[in-house]
């Protein structure tokens, strides 16, 4: 190679190596670190009423013929917010974070009062919410969705 083609192609090599960074973990691994878009807007923007069925459908799917046992139930929640979530990521709405809560409590004849409180983007974030009530427990779903920059 001649000498100007030759500086122009290392020169190419060295601009593509600089502009990644790379964190490195245990064992040698490296994972490249993305610089922000600065994009605004999702490709993909939310539709909060898939999500409302999601919730529904899994938590109503879930629920059928349960009684309340603590243990059982704890697992269940847990079985519930990862099919949600994973429910949720397949529809792959762009630059979303999905926060999936789920609670069952024995019905008592207590209250139960549950609040919430969000600063968000009243564009671009939202929540559902989903009730299942039997005789022995209320099932409460929660799915918060925040736009990610």
């Amino acid at each position: 190679m001649s000498g100007p083609l030759r500086r122009a192609r290392s020169s190419v090599m060295r601009l593509g190596r600089t502009s990644m960074l790379f964190k490195t973990l245990k064992g040698g691994f490296k994972i490249p670190k993305y610089q922000n878009t600065y994009r605004l807007e999702s490709f993909s923007p939310l539709k909060i009423d898939a999500v409302d069925k999601i919730l529904k459908d899994v938590m109503s799917s879930s629920l059928q013929d349960i009684r309340y046992n603590p243990v059982i139930c704890l697992q269940i929640c847990k079985d519930m917010s990862e099919k949600v979530r994973d429910k949720i990521s397949k529809k792959y709405f762009d630059r979303y974070k999905y926060t999936v809560v789920m609670t069952i409590v024995q019905k008592l004849g207590q209250h139960v009062e549950i609040n919430m409180a969000c600063l968000w983007d009243l564009q671009r974030d939202n929540y559902s919410t989903y009730v299942v009530e039997s005789t022995d427990f209320i099932a409460l779903g929660l799915v918060i969705v925040t736009y990610y920059e």
